[in-house]
């Protein structure tokens, strides 16, 4: 027997080294085939864990109670400036905006959202039909907002409606979309009507009250003009009566030519503030609707979309890798188990010493204050 033979085969009485199987092998990497083996092996846990949440969310969306919503869309009448002004400003290099940005949508979803608005509808009486019959009340009382004051409960009311409306624009086409969302569907409608009413009735009176300062403003610069075109008259006048013939003298013949320039400047200033005086007049008493409402708001006749469907199959995802995860801990701790090891007993002695910090959370702190923290020793 050669050399060879007499090393490749084990001596007599000599112990055989075992192999170890490929689940005793300790490997940090996650291979496809070992995810795949732990799903077809806990396909079970993985089936119940995602049928337990699955069931769990329709539950949960089906006790919510249903919400209605009432929508509505309207278009601003926005004001240009005067183009006389834009004309002005060109011949100085300036551009102006052609209409005032107090009147872009953007302006009005926010005044939607504004404070003022919002406590002015929750401080307006509604009747809503329950069952129980017709309930009247604001929303701080509709709405069944708790605080310890009226005044607290009338900020959590105001919050409240302020995520109960939602607004959008068509950046297009300029049209405004407001949507009031409550679980009684004529209280959605009568909260989106009342908020196009006050809107309505803020922007009349912002314009009648801008008209109405223009309105004084030119009234009072009529009158200053009107004193310095009759002192331009006068002084015509009084130049002509004094000089019958000025076609010998050059500096009478200016002098003439002088004071009819200013005549006819002063007419054509009187002439445009009398223009601006009584365009003034009119829009101080118009009573025009300032917002165009393309869409009336409606009671809603069926509820909203609860989504049920496709939350129920997030949440059959959701628990199909929640299985997943507690399938592979599960033989994370197993493994480590069956090889043993210092980072089992450590992990032991951390559960136990967490169970014990939740039964005693404040022994727990008093401790941590005085010891620093670290590994926990093995016994």
């Amino acid at each position: 027997m050669t050399d060879h033979s007499r090393h490749s085969e084990p001596m007599i009485g000599q112990p055989v080294a075992r192999v170890p199987r490929a689940s005793e092998v300790p490997d940090d990497e996650i291979s496809l085939l070992g995810v795949l083996n732990v799903v077809l092996r806990s396909r079970t846990l993985m089936l119940g864990v995602a049928l337990a949440c699955a069931v769990a969310t329709g539950t949960t969306i089906l006790l919510m109670p249903r919400t209605y919503t009432s929508a509505s869309s309207f278009m601003v009448q926005s004001r240009r400036l005067p183009s006389a002004v834009s004309g002005l400003a060109a011949q100085f290099g300036l551009s102006l905006p052609s209409t005032d940005p107090s009147q872009s949508p953007a302006f009005y979803e926010d005044l939607l959202h504004s404070r003022e608005l919002l406590a002015a509808v929750v401080d307006s009486p509604f009747a809503v039909r329950t069952g129980q019959g017709e309930k009247r009340g604001n929303l701080t009382e509709l709405l069944e907002v708790r605080g310890k004051s009226p005044a607290v409960r009338r900020e959590a009311a105001i919050k409240r409606l302020g995520r109960l409306i939602s607004t959008s624009t068509d950046t297009k086409t300029g049209v405004v979309h407001l949507s009031a969302e409550f679980k009684q569907a004529d209280l959605a409608e009568k909260v989106n009507r009342l908020l196009l009413d006050l809107l309505n009735a803020f922007n009349l009176t912002t314009r009648q009250s801008q008209a109405s300062a223009e309105r004084k403003f030119t009234e009072h610069r009529l009158e200053q003009v009107r004193s310095d075109l009759n002192q331009a008259e006068d002084a015509l006048r009084a130049f002509n009566q004094r000089n019958r013939d000025i076609r010998s003298s050059p500096e009478l013949s200016l002098e003439q030519d002088r004071l009819n320039r200013e005549v006819s400047l002063r007419q054509q200033v009187y002439s445009t503030l009398a223009q601006a005086y009584e365009q003034a007049k009119i829009e101080e008493v118009r009573d025009t609707p300032a917002l165009t409402v393309l869409q009336q708001p409606e009671i809603p006749v069926q509820p909203d979309s609860r989504f049920i469907v496709y939350f129920v199959l997030g949440a059959l995802v959701a628990g199909a890798i929640l299985g997943l995860v507690i399938a592979m801990l599960r033989q994370a701790l197993g493994d480590a188990k069956r090889l043993g090891g210092t980072e089992l007993e450590e992990f032991e002695l951390l559960r136990r010493a967490t169970l014990e910090d939740l039964r005693h959370p404040f022994r727990a702190i008093s401790r941590s204050r005085r010891e620093p923290t670290g590994p926990i020793a093995a016994p």
